[in-house]
């Protein structure tokens, strides 16, 4: 066996090792290095259940300088034996020198007594990291998830509002693309009117409390009025009549807008916005016969603009041009005939 600082088990501390792994007894061991050798300084046994038992054994075994290993045995079992905690003690206000010492002795350690009889192993450089309290812990990260990013996060909120919402008669039902919250009757209005040409704009919102689509306003403006009007911290969904001239033609093209401000706002309205997109425009093109030309999202109001809306609905045409032919090289030809001058 390889050993990263040539320090081992004392034939003692070994004998310790093989009585502790069965033993019903036993409840604590504190080994230390005493120059080039492992050694037990310390043993406790058992007196209650190993809750009960672990400050009254762990505790006054720590010192504030000098760092240790420390055996716990539990009351479970595997099927080599009793299940330990295995305590690396390294306190801040150790000598540098103990420190690295115990940190590279600390695989060896470990082999010895057997890594199949370790349960749990705690680090700790402070008494909450190893008391009680700090090996509860210890147990309760362990059993955490691991943690997410936040397009991971994102994703999975989506997922659970899109297979997790309520199924309600009238109010809002689960679809395919999405969740559907219904329309205020205002909003209704107001988009009766934009189809009508009475008004050539209408914002929504969504009311996340009442679980509705709201009103937020509607008007006739124009396209730069309209983006100093798209809020830089909320998401939203805007239907513009966008009215405009095409090679020679007078046009009304209706197009549905969702603007979201990137992280500004919170996940749960992105995700939100996101899910209900789709029935909103479902619900314009079939309850409301809308005929939407162009669906198009934003992250900001300076996207608004008339090149934009323009270059949309009319993108340009890719127009094949015939690639220019270059002529042949000069070839030696056929051999001409020269008449000989007279002399």
């Amino acid at each position: 066996m390889s050993h990263q600082t040539g320090i081992q088990c004392s034939e003692e501390l070994k004998t310790l090792f093989s009585e502790a792994q069965n033993s019903d007894t036993f409840r604590m061991m504190k080994v230390i290095i005493d120059g080039e050798t492992l050694v037990s300084t310390e043993q406790r046994d058992v007196e209650g259940d190993w809750e009960a038992d672990y400050d009254s054994c762990v505790l006054p075994a720590l010192e504030e300088k000098a760092p240790c290993y420390i055996l716990y045995k539990l009351d479970t079992q595997n099927s080599s034996g009793y299940d330990f905690v295995f305590l690396a003690w390294s306190p801040d206000f150790a000598h540098i020198k103990a420190k690295m010492l115990y940190a590279a002795t600390r695989a060896t350690f470990k082999q010895t007594f057997g890594t199949r009889y370790i349960k749990d192993e705690v680090f700790g450089t402070v008494v909450d990291d190893v008391n009680l309290s700090g090996y509860q812990k210890h147990l309760t990260c362990a059993a955490a998830p691991p943690p997410l990013t936040m397009e991971e996060m994102e994703k999975a909120e989506i997922k659970k509002a899109e297979t997790g919402v309520e199924i309600g008669a009238g109010t809002k039902r689960q679809v395919a693309t999405g969740v559907a919250f219904p329309l205020e009757e205002a909003a209704i209005q107001q988009l009766q009117a934009l189809k009508e040409g009475k008004v050539t704009y209408v914002q929504l919102d969504l009311d996340l409390t009442n679980e509705t689509v709201t009103l937020v306003s509607a008007s006739s403006d124009n396209v730069h009025a309209i983006a100093a009007q798209i809020p830089d911290d909320h998401a939203r969904y805007h239907v513009f009549n966008f009215q405009h001239n095409h090679e020679g033609d007078n046009l009304d093209s209706i197009v549905f807008v969702y603007s979201c401000p990137g992280y500004k706002c919170s996940v749960k309205e992105r995700m939100m916005f996101s899910t209900c997109k789709a029935p909103v425009i479902d619900f314009l093109e079939g309850s409301l016969s809308m005929d939407i030309q162009k669906k198009l999202e934003i992250s900001e109001g300076s996207e608004f603009t008339q090149e934009f809306l323009y270059d949309a609905l009319h993108p340009a045409k890719v127009v094949f041009k015939q690639q220019f032919s270059r002529p042949k090289g000069p070839g030696r030809g056929p051999r001409r005939m020269t008449r000989k001058q007279a002399e």
